[in-house]
């Protein structure tokens, strides 16, 4: 069956029952998850339904996932224990006296919780709240860039952020995403954070992505890096299975499900 024919067939599916999921459409035609949501976004960036996590929505239903950037108070209520979790095991990756870059998000905000009681560390972030928790409770070295700050997420932005990065160099990053995208890799909705977030990569010895399961199959508007550019993902026990599969066999990627 032709990717053109597939389409029309979930789309037809979709209209008439208003909602399905992935594993519904992948059982129906017979090709795997993957290949679904790949079928998915395509309908969606055609504007002929609307993605949702794990399946679709017609544009009957009068019901959308929010394609506008939740704030920082609003990602904090998702996926909490999940994200607890993904901290835990990251924390479990630093050694003492190593330098770290975080980028801003909720997950790395729980992750510089469970990294005190690291001694000797070097923390260096763009995320303003971050780094006046840790700068509080700490007697790290910790270095805020410079830059123009962006309510939704805490984060600097912006040319002096990016100098201000020139003259370090880190052992590991943690990377926060809101997309993890087989083919669209690493992307975040703002074109500024993407920009922040690729020279970090750059100056990072090992880059270490930490997000939970909802983030796997989504793009957001800007894109940050491919796959090839991770090194670490730390992520929860909700990962669809193709995606585990496909990080652990097709790539270099280690893989830490939690």
């Amino acid at each position: 069956m032709f990717a053109e024919e597939r389409q029309n067939q979930i789309l037809e599916r979709v209209n008439q029952i208003g909602k399905i999921t992935v594993q519904e459409l992948s059982e129906a035609l017979g090709v795997s998850p993957v290949t679904i949501r790949r079928d998915l976004e395509r309908l969606e960036e055609g504007g002929y339904l609307y993605r949702t996590h794990g399946g679709a929505l017609s544009l009957q239903s009068g019901v959308r996932e929010t394609a506008h950037e939740r704030s920082f108070s609003e990602k904090e209520e998702a996926f909490t224990a999940e994200k607890i979790r993904i901290a835990e095991a990251a924390a479990a990756l630093v050694e003492d006296g190593e330098s770290l870059l975080l980028t801003p998000g909720t997950t790395n905000m729980l992750l510089a919780g469970k990294l005190r009681g690291k001694k000797a560390l070097s923390l260096v972030t763009n995320a303003a709240n971050i780094a006046a928790s840790v700068a509080a409770e700490t007697e790290w070295n910790v270095i805020l860039t410079g830059g123009r700050i962006r309510p939704q997420s805490h984060a600097l932005v912006g040319p002096l952020a990016e100098e201000s990065l020139d003259k370090i160099r880190a052992d590991k990053l943690f990377l926060g995403v809101d997309g993890l995208d087989l083919q669209g890799g690493l992307t975040t909705p703002s074109l500024e954070e993407a920009s922040v977030n690729r020279k970090m990569i750059a100056l990072a010895k090992q880059v270490i992505v930490v997000t939970d399961h909802s983030k796997f199959g989504k793009v957001a508007f800007s894109r940050i890096a491919e796959l090839d550019a991770v090194d670490v993902v730390v992520t929860d026990e909700g990962l669809p299975g193709e995606y585990a599969d496909f990080l652990r066999r097709e790539t270099n990627i280690r893989l830490v499900l939690v």
